[in-house]
């Protein structure tokens, strides 16, 4: 019967030694890439945009994406826009312009109204489901949108899943390393599609 008591002795002796050897090892991964990639908004079907050109109130509109994911403005017709981010969507509307203009426009393109945007919440949170905030949203933003986790979450294995043109990532996300530690390198922007895995 002692040497159990013994051995759990040397165990919370290590600990309180070394503490880092017993904490939740951080993930290897390039969140700055994520968080880079994720930080301009890629347009959606139904998303309401605002274009602005610069001393041209003609090109100047709030349009809707259609089903189809084009736009239509004044002289310039129909532009494909879903999958595009707005900093693309404007390059290509001013490169449009020069068919009708002696120079190019000066564009911007924001996102009026947001209706695209969906994320997924999996495992033990207290609201799985599908998620549509009107705004993009990071990890502990998401998990606050899905309840919080359940009191059987493993909250430092969660698992961000994420598909895009690169592929498929499974992005990981330790919650003590973000909320006890403040690494929050971690708690990236979510793009529409992703999904996250409490288990």
């Amino acid at each position: 019967m002692k040497r159990p008591r013994r051995s759990t002795c040397i165990v919370s002796l290590a600990c309180a030694l070394a503490p880092a050897a017993c904490a939740t090892a951080k993930p290897t991964f390039d969140y700055q890439a994520e968080q880079v990639r994720a930080s301009a908004y890629l347009v959606g079907l139904g998303d309401v945009l605002q274009v602005n050109a610069w001393k041209n109130d003609q090109v100047s509109q709030r349009v809707s994406v259609r089903p189809d994911g084009a736009i239509t403005l004044p002289l310039l017709g129909d532009l494909p826009a879903a999958g595009k981010t707005v900093i693309e969507l404007a390059a290509d509307i001013s490169r449009e312009s020069k068919r009708f203009f002696t120079e190019p426009l000066s564009v911007t393109v924001t996102a009026a109204e947001i209706k695209s945007y969906r994320i997924y919440a999996l495992g033990e949170v207290t609201k799985p489901g599908e998620l549509a905030p009107t705004t993009q949203v990071n990890v502990l933003q998401a998990l606050a949108l899905a309840g919080g986790f359940s009191r059987f979450a493993d909250a430092d294995h969660v698992l961000i899943v994420r598909k895009d043109a690169r592929g498929v990532r499974r992005i990981p996300f330790v919650y003590s390393q973000v909320v006890d530690h403040g690494d929050m390198r971690e708690n990236i922007t979510l793009q529409s599609g992703d999904t996250l895995i409490v288990p």
